[in-house]
């Protein structure tokens, strides 16, 4: 049954990232808690590698239609301050208690959701800044090593508001990010948390389907209607948190 589940799971993470663009792999960690059994940590740890893989995949997906939508310099821009960024979250993820994480994870699922149910950023910069952009990639480096979501709701947001790309341009560029984001923070575990209990056989599983779910994803979404699918999925997350939330204060109390 858990096995059936486990596939149900990556399939709905795979799904929601192909069909919205960003915010499904924000699922990844709660799927692994409730669905799988593990403890937080071993779960956001787990969520890295699973979100990393299927933003590889997506990332490639791009490369091979020739779209370039890549954008190098921006890329370049926003991974000089979210790569350390990424490193530093794990490290502290690594050493602080779990239910301090996983308040993060209900602010950026509750964050996630508000995003989901208010309408799409517009283009409306036509200059590169900077500074901003340096600010929120190191913000979201630190989120994505400390709580193992990839932060693509944050991200191309970010991307076409500070940098004047397009949305199609800032979605591959997020992709890509979230690809260096989620391997630096797997390394800075490797190197400073030993306790980690790898299960491969959930990682082949997730990926995997995660990876079909996207693809499906892509090829569902013009074919049903976004507005109604973002509403369903805010108001899945909302009832996650809530149950995080209820589950994280009885262990505490």
């Amino acid at each position: 049954m858990t096995l059936i589940l486990t596939i149900i799971s990556g399939l709905i993470i795979g799904l929601s990232l192909g069909l919205l663009g960003a915010g499904g792999a924000i699922l990844t960690v709660p799927a692994l808690i409730y669905v799988v059994g593990m403890t937080e940590k071993a779960a956001i740890a787990h969520s890295l590698i699973v979100v990393g893989v299927i933003a590889l995949a997506g990332t490639l997906f791009h490369l091979r239609r020739g779209q370039r939508q890549l954008i190098p310099r921006v890329f370049s821009l926003f991974a000089i301050s979210s790569i350390p960024g990424a490193a530093f979250g794990a490290w502290i993820g690594a050493v602080i208690p779990s239910y301090w994480q996983v308040s993060v994870l209900v602010v950026l699922m509750t964050l996630a959701a508000y995003k989901m149910m208010t309408p799409s950023v517009s283009a409306d910069a036509d200059e590169l800044r900077p500074v901003r952009l340096l600010a929120v990639g190191l913000a979201t480096g630190v989120l994505t090593g400390l709580v193992g979501v990839g932060g693509g709701f944050l991200i191309v947001p970010a991307l076409v508001m500070f940098a004047g790309l397009t949305m199609a341009q800032a979605t591959a560029t997020s992709l890509a990010l979230i690809v260096t984001n989620t391997s630096m923070a797997v390394l800075t575990l490797l190197l400073f948390d030993s306790s980690a209990e790898w299960q491969s056989t959930v990682l082949i599983t997730l990926c995997s389907l995660g990876i079909a779910g996207v693809i499906a994803g892509r090829f569902l979404s013009g074919r049903v209607p976004v507005n109604v699918t973002r509403r369903v999925f805010a108001f899945c997350l909302l009832i996650i948190a809530t149950v995080l939330s209820i589950d994280m204060l009885t262990q505490l109390l």
